[in-house]
């Protein structure tokens, strides 16, 4: 049966649990070379061998997300590299990225598409992908309380007040004229429990990436943690845009460009529509950290929140990862949220529809469908990318082959017991989630529309 509460798993509860401090301290502490056997461990793992490497490979993502028809995008958090080693070949800083479209195009009718229809929004979308990378000395973490963040650099000030794991307030104003605010409350009783991955659960597999992942372990302490608080949550804010802000950016994501503004944006913005402002629209959010390589890092994720009905679903698969395989459902029964997770043996993921874009140079899907059975229920998830952002840091040789694709889309799914009676859906709901793995080819074209390929490619 479905749980009410589910449990957290042994140490991780204390380490990761409901709260909202940062995690680097705790890192920054443990991976000295003086650390005692006591002080690592404040780590969810044993101490590296190598931990001035293991602080290289330190990511700490904090990660909100927007739905609505004024604003579908992310806000996020990106600490990387804290202590700023290999500075000649890898980035060290707080990176900031605000990522979406405004005025989102209405979703089709459902998430399977029509014959012949074309599935990417039209070129003509009013998008922004706006990053800033605060070096680590200006920022001050876990304050004036604990989750806490306030950073600035001179070209942008960003506050971050954190009440809790699932509540919070954040100003970003920077010097050319871009400034958000947004509120998040995440719905009580929905959180989804913490999980670790440190290469024990793929212990008897003989794979590769399994082999290198279980040598990391020991070598830098890699492993990863997916924390996520608020499945579904009411988000309310704003975005501001003075033309300025929009002056040195490029019209479209490739070649050297991490931020761009689309010419449609601008058009918008020079006609003196430059304020956009959503209110109780369905937000997600996320917190995890680790230390991982980010060659071998990479995932496949998706997030279905509807704060109206109070449920979610929420698709974590990582590469080389079981514990970091599965999905999550979350849906309101007898007045209290229920939690169902189908795990790596439970479910099965397909790319029905496949594309090869042509400035990430890699291949995506267009389609994702889920089946899952586990605890006398069933899931079936048809998902439809309507539109995909690219999230590139080309000026760094160790991230320059890693890709983010953020993607807004559309979700049907259906959730039965036993007895083939549905207790929980979602038809057309907006819905999010990303794509990111490395890549090895960098060269990027203009973004074009190709048709989807069909494909029967599995992930």
């Amino acid at each position: 049966m479905p749980s009410t509460t589910p449990p957290q798993v042994g140490p991780l509860s204390d380490f990761a649990g409901g709260q909202a401090e940062w995690r680097w301290p705790f890192y920054r502490h443990g991976l000295r070379p003086s650390t005692s056997a006591t002080d690592a461990q404040a780590l969810p793992t044993a101490l590296p061998l190598l931990p001035g490497l293991g602080s290289a490979c330190f990511v700490e993502w904090r990660y909100w997300s927007v739905l609505s028809g004024a604003f579908h995008g992310i806000v996020g958090l990106s600490l990387v590299n804290p202590e700023q080693r290999f500075a000649s070949i890898a980035e060290g800083g707080l990176l900031l990225i605000i990522a979406g479209v405004f005025d989102r195009p209405a979703p089709p009718g459902a998430a399977h598409p029509s014959h012949g229809e074309q599935p990417l929004f039209e070129p003509r979308a009013a998008e922004l992908c706006w990053m800033h990378l605060f070096p680590v000395a200006a920022c001050t973490f876990d304050q004036p309380e604990r989750g806490g963040l306030s950073a600035d650099d001179g070209d942008c000030h960003l506050e971050l007040r954190q009440r809790d794991a699932t509540h919070a307030d954040l100003l970003i104003e920077s010097s050319s004229g871009l400034r958000l605010k947004l509120t998040h409350h995440g719905l009580a009783g929905t959180a989804i429990a913490s999980v670790l991955d440190d290469g024990q659960a793929d212990a008897m597999s003989r794979g590769m990436g399994q082999r290198l992942k279980r040598r990391l372990a020991g070598l830098i302490g890699a492993h990863w943690v997916v924390h996520c608080p608020s499945p579904v949550a009411a988000t309310d804010g704003e975005i501001k845009i003075d033309p300025s802000a929009l002056a040195e950016l490029p019209t479209a994501p490739g070649a050297d460009a991490d931020s761009y503004a689309t010419p449609a944006l601008r058009a918008r913005v020079d006609a003196g529509d430059r304020e956009f402002r959503w209110q109780r629209a369905s937000g997600y959010y996320e917190h995890s950290f680790g230390i991982q390589p980010l060659p071998l890092h990479g995932w496949d994720f998706l997030f279905v929140p509807d704060i109206e009905r109070g449920q979610s679903l929420v698709m974590q698969t990582y590469r080389s990862s079981r514990a970091l395989r599965y999905v999550e459902v979350v849906w309101q029964q007898d007045g209290q949220a229920r939690h169902q997770r189908f795990g790596p043996d439970c479910l099965q993921l397909t790319w029905p529809e496949t594309t090869i874009d042509p400035v990430l140079r890699a291949r995506r899907p267009l389609r994702r469908l889920i089946r899952a059975e586990a605890a006398g229920l069933s899931l079936q998830v048809d998902n439809r990318v309507l539109h995909r952002i690219p999230l590139l840091r080309p000026h760094r040789l160790a991230v320059r082959h890693f890709f983010i694709s953020e993607e807004i889309g559309v979700a049907d799914w259906t959730l039965r017991d036993a007895q083939d009676r549905v207790i929980a859906q979602a038809v057309n709901q907006p819905c999010g989630g990303e794509l990111a793995h490395f890549r090895t080819r960098t060269s990027m074209a203009t973004q074009q529309h190709r048709r989807p390929r069909m494909t029967k490619a599995t992930r």
